[in-house]
């Protein structure tokens, strides 16, 4: 089979180019058709690539799995589908230095009435559709993976990739296409939209690398409609890869990661870590279109992911994932040693244009998750993987998380859920229970994978007695690897 020599150097340029080109919680959906097809696979190959190794290393056939065991209880009011997107190369790629690269996978377990099935699809991009035809790929310098996250809204549940447009998958996990808002949206959409609660609408944005405007912000309403398309003045062009909300803004971090197009022109790595220029933090007005936007300075640091913000006395918190720097250098995987990452909190005064850290926890943390019906709002707890540094160092391969945090911000304390020996959990998602509105009143998922029996799960937590035992464990006879993002989906299945 031919490979991909698509690299992750090539990728960010690409991404660079193509712009100056061009210039949530509980979700109802209905259960959306497409025709069926025959099952994909691919020949196993072996990668001597951090990124391919062990527990980030991709399966290479699409499978149906029903009447899945059972350890424990599935809760009678717990139906719908959990679905987490990754990264999964088709192909061996010739040169691979991180998994943004890999075409998109998406996991779902569909649980009903105390039962449980298993089933996972590669998102049928136009790259991948070109890959399984063994065709060379034309005029497309740009390649959409589809491989960050997936996200119901309204009737559609959309897998997305920053520098390209979302694409449409059904319940079923077919690929229904690319979906540009009915033509509103131009070439790239934020794999990390944010919904207001509220108001129902979707809040998300695009930057560009080289031409200005190098961001524009977009609000949509709940029928999909695009009501506000807002170009947004900054003085040099930002990686930004995930937003806030609040009650009346939208929040972005202006990082010092710098890009260079001469690197990149030289096949260099076309971003530089430069830590004397700051970060800057922009608070753009959702309701008040004429009003500028507000940036304020603050110390150099990186932030992949946000948890949430809000208002509050005249003041605005934001709570994130904190990275003291940013390293692109594939070699390095040290997390923990030079490079930091663990959940801060952020306090700006919007008048006075002031942002005051405080550290909320000195353990190593990211993709951390909450109650999303408390998006832009007060919230009490929050979720993160812990990241095992020890065992990431002795392996030298990145995305073992050993247990799962629970902070309760009101309280100041949080509590651990800590897996067995060999098993590590990804990214959380906290369902409700219907019919109620406590925050500690649901249920909490996540995907275990089991280096032991190289079999992954789905495991049911309860998050008022967190540390405790899973209220069910949904076992998988396969693996699902290490990957990103993923929602719950309450729906008619």
């Amino acid at each position: 089979m031919k490979r991909s020599n698509f690299s992750r150097r090539d990728f960010l340029k690409a991404a660079a180019f193509a712009s100056f080109l061009s210039t949530v919680g509980g979700h109802s959906l209905l259960a959306l058709s497409a025709p069926s097809r025959k099952l994909i696979s691919t020949q196993e190959w072996l990668s001597d690539n951090i990124f391919l190794q062990g527990i980030n290393a991709p399966v290479f056939q699409e499978v149906d799995v029903d009447h899945l065991k059972i350890t424990g209880e599935i809760p009678a009011d717990l139906n719908g589908m959990y679905m987490r997107n990754g990264p999964n190369p088709y192909l061996k790629p010739a040169n691979y230095q991180y998994p943004l690269e890999g075409d998109g996978m998406i996991h779902a377990v569909y649980l009903k009435e105390g039962k449980a099935s298993y089933r996972n699809r590669w998102i049928l991009t136009k790259s991948l559709q070109q890959d399984m035809e063994g065709k060379e790929r034309q005029n497309m310098p740009l390649v959409n993976y589809a491989n960050t996250n997936i996200v119901p809204y309204g009737d559609h549940l959309l897998a997305l990739y920053e520098v390209g447009l979302p694409y449409q998958i059904s319940s079923e996990l077919e690929t229904l296409g690319e979906w540009d808002f009915d033509g509103e949206l131009e070439e790239a959409m934020t794999a990390h939209p944010k919904v207001d609660p509220i108001t129902g609408e979707l809040h998300f944005y695009r930057y560009s690398l080289l031409a200005a405007p190098y961001l524009v912000y977009y609000v949509a309403d709940k029928q999909g409609k695009i009501i506000r398309k807002t170009p947004i003045e900054m003085e040099s062009p930002a990686l930004i890869h995930d937003t806030a909300i609040t009650e009346n803004y939208i929040i972005f971090f202006h990082c010092p990661l710098v890009f260079n197009v001469f690197q990149a022109l030289g096949g260099g790595l076309p971003f530089e870590w430069k830590p004397e220029y700051g970060t800057k933090i922009g608070l753009i007005h959702r309701k008040n279109i004429d009003q500028k936007p507000i940036w304020i300075e603050t110390e150099p640091l990186w932030m992949w992911h946000f948890m949430n913000a809000y208002e509050q006395e005249g003041e605005v918190v934001v709570d994130f994932a904190y990275h003291n720097q940013l390293k692109l250098d594939p070699a390095t995987v040290n997390y923990g040693q030079e490079i930091k990452s663990h959940l801060q909190r952020l306090i700006i005064n919007p008048e006075q244009k002031t942002a005051k850290h405080e550290p909320l926890d000195d353990r190593v943390v990211d993709f951390p998750t909450f109650d999303s019906r408390k998006t832009g709002q007060p919230y009490r707890f929050g979720y993160t993987p812990h990241i095992d540094v020890e065992l990431i160092a002795k392996n030298k391969i990145p995305n073992y998380f050993s247990e799962l945090i629970q902070y309760d911000l009101e309280r100041k304390v949080s509590h651990v859920h800590r897996f067995k020996p060999g098993r590590y959990c990804g990214e959380a998602s906290f369902i409700p229970k219907q019919g109620q509105e406590g925050e500690d009143q649901g249920y909490v998922v996540t995907f275990v994978f089991d280096e032991n029996t190289a079999t992954s799960s789905l495991v049911i937590l309860d998050p008022a007695n967190f540390a405790s035992e899973p209220v069910a464990e949904i076992h998988l006879p396969v693996r699902v690897p290490s990957g990103f993002h993923g929602n719950w989906i309450s729906s008619v299945i």
